[in-house]
């Protein structure tokens, strides 16, 4: 930049020298509107030639302090990428609330699309590495809100599974989910009226969704 600027100051200064030469030669200038044309440009291309260094310039008696305008939008901008980083951290301790009223009966917790639709912008700002604690927590959080929503459709996993202190893997969640007793228990529940292929898609629904929030969570918990 130190390089550009001053090359690019010049080749405007020679440029204007040209024009305002033609515009002479043609008679479409005074000699001292020529004069004040270099003038004019030779001004301007010192300003941009220097304007690394500048600290200020004055235009008809006005000052302009050119560091001092950039170093106030700079700590504007710092100011509101940490609101917005803050405001995000908020809505992520909203996310582990269960929502009013009686609970869902699907394959999801009814928490998850929310934060999935949070998370999303979250990345698109690219805010991830100043909310890896927040993520690791709601993400931990949500993944055992799963565990328990599939233990709903399974009771096996609702008895082993219901209070653990590490997430447990998901294929082993779906192995035992999907037990040929786990199956049978669900079917004599009633669970989707017996409907064993329904129960099944349900079930393999359900780890769907704690499999994308485990990754998530490892991938968090291994920034820590």
């Amino acid at each position: 930049m130190r390089i550009i600027l001053p090359v690019f100051g010049a080749i405007l200064f020679f440029s204007s020298v040209a024009l305002g030469y033609c515009l002479l030669d043609d008679g479409a200038l005074s000699g001292s509107e020529f004069v004040s044309l270099i003038v004019a440009f030779a001004v301007i291309g010192l300003i941009i030639s220097f304007a690394s260094e500048v600290q200020e310039f004055s235009v008809a008696g006005n000052i302009v302090k050119l560091k001092e305008v950039k170093r106030d939008a700079e700590r504007s901008i710092s100011e509101l990428k940490s609101a917005r980083t803050e405001t995000f951290r908020f809505l992520l301790s909203l996310a582990k609330r269960h929502p009013g009223g009686f609970a869902g009966i699907g394959p999801v917790d009814e928490r998850i699309p929310d934060f999935w639709a949070l998370y999303k912008q979250i990345k698109k700002f690219g805010c991830q590495g100043e909310l890896t604690d927040a993520l690791l927590d709601v993400s931990e959080t949500l993944a055992k809100g799963q565990i328990s929503t599939i233990g709903n459709l399974s009771g096996r996993i609702g008895t082993k599974y219901r209070r653990v202190d590490r997430l447990p893997l998901p294929s082993e969640l779906l192995m035992e989910a999907l037990d040929d007793e786990s199956i049978a228990e669900a079917e004599k529940r009633g669970l989707h009226r017996g409907d064993t292929r329904k129960i099944k898609e349900s079930v393999v629904q359900a780890i769907e969704e704690y499999t994308k929030l485990y990754e998530l969570y490892q991938n968090y918990e291994s920034k820590m």
